[in-house]
């Protein structure tokens, strides 16, 4: 059976809910699984896995999905794409994160998604910034205090970061009101305009240029609102973008642009709903 297949049958599984005259029980306490579906995962999964999955507690749901991971990413260990060592690492990961959880706060009605979240991982394992993120998500899945947020679009954006996205929405998600200052030089020529430097980051009162390419993915990601050119006013930020706007003023000379007619664009980007909710299920 294909990993693909499996995670689906995940998603997609349908309960029968055992119920008693004498104490009725509520959706989350008893979940009889399909025996289709169990029948189908003895061929991928060991039984011990198997068993916590079909019989989820607030004690098991860590290890059932410490079994998932260890099945998932066999296969590419196998082919030697990723390491035993940082497979190890993941498992161990995914168990110390679920212990953090209170027992009264873990919750395995999601545990399909936990799974998706497992499936994208498994590419990026080898990544130790992005891999935690992973492991994060995972863990929030799990926990009814995040999880009303989780839904199967937030693996799919994370399997789309590389380090400096997983950098630049930490630094978002840390960030006073959540927004960082951006500033860009542009030459104006008659009634048109082109930049002539990338944008700019004021990053822990830093000047960063290499978010450049980053913007544009979170953005097209749905992660970030992007406000080009539409400057902050209070004074706090005005100092900043003085500061950023000198020190890009210094490369004109370098670029070949000293004697071009110029202006600044000074603008913010900030993590929009979508971003905050990620952010919170990914850092915290």
């Amino acid at each position: 059976m294909s990993s693909f297949l499996f995670s689906s049958y995940l998603l997609h599984f349908n309960c029968k809910f055992v119920t008693n005259k004498k104490s009725p029980l509520r959706r989350k306490d008893v979940k009889i699984m399909d025996p289709n579906q169990i029948e189908a995962w003895k061929n991928f999964l060991p039984q011990s896995t198997i068993e916590y999955l079909v019989n989820p507690s607030a004690r098991t749901t860590g290890q059932a999905l410490d079994g998932v991971a260890t099945a998932l990413c066999w296969p590419l260990l196998k082919l030697r794409i990723i390491q035993k060592a940082k497979l190890e690492q993941f498992t161990k990961e995914i168990r110390e994160k679920n212990k953090q959880i209170p027992v009264e706060n873990r919750d395995s009605s999601k545990v399909g998604l936990a799974v998706k979240a497992i499936e994208e991982a498994r590419y990026q394992l080898n990544e130790d910034d992005i891999r935690k993120l992973y492991v994060n998500l995972i863990a929030s899945t799990v926990d009814n205090r995040k999880n009303n947020v989780v839904s199967p679009r937030l693996a799919t954006v994370v399997a789309q970061f590389g380090s400096d996205e997983a950098h630049l929405i930490k630094q978002l998600a840390h960030s006073e009101s959540e927004l960082l200052l951006t500033s860009q030089l542009w030459a104006v020529e008659g009634n048109s305009d082109y930049w002539i430097t990338p944008r700019f980051l004021s990053i822990d009162d830093q000047i960063a240029s290499e978010f450049a390419s980053s913007i544009d993915t979170l953005k097209s990601l749905g992660v970030i609102n992007d406000f080009l050119d539409r400057a902050l006013t209070e004074a706090k930020y005005q100092e900043k973008y003085n500061n950023m706007e000198k020190t890009i003023e210094g490369l004109k000379p370098i670029l070949g642009h000293h004697e071009k007619t110029t202006k600044f664009k000074n603008g913010y980007i900030q993590l929009s709903n979508f971003g905050s909710d990620l952010a919170r299920c990914i850092f915290q």
